[in-house]
């Protein structure tokens, strides 16, 4: 199964250790779940693991993020609007936009999101083939 994770499930499963994202830790770990990445996801978190209500020290920050860029394949062409279908949906936050496109473009099985604006666009990213589901619903 190919995954397109967004970065409050990264930081659910590497830094807050929910429950709920355990068994996607595990699938990871044994190989049954591949994940995706782009530069502006990695960017992203690791802009976010320095907001200071994480408390979090250099060392800390860059474990997080050295696991997860350990275990997930960097997809490296541009992930860009021109490169969609004309009628493809644009979320209402923009930086929401590059993760969408990346599990489009990558043919990812799910993009995993709690943000709401994303799980608001399902049945919309469902017409263009792209599954959009918290980490409850993964069926791992």
């Amino acid at each position: 199964m190919k995954l397109v994770l967004d970065t409050n499930v990264v930081l659910d499963w590497l830094l807050f250790e929910d429950p709920a994202a355990q068994l996607l830790s595990a699938a990871i770990q044994e190989r049954r779940v591949s994940l995706v990445v782009h530069a502006h996801a990695l960017e992203e978190l690791q802009r976010v693991l320095q907001y200071p209500r994480f408390a979090l020290d250099a060392d800390r920050r860059q474990q997080i993020f050295l696991q997860y860029e350990q275990v997930a394949d960097l997809f490296t062409a541009t992930v860009a609007g021109d490169a969609l279908p004309p009628a493809f949906p644009r979320c209402r936050d923009p930086d929401d936009d590059p993760f969408v496109a990346l599990a489009y473009l990558v043919g990812a099985d799910a993009l995993v999101s709690k943000d709401r604006r994303v799980l608001g666009m399902r049945k919309r990213l469902r017409k263009f083939g792209l599954a959009v589901l918290t980490p409850r619903q993964l069926k791992l």
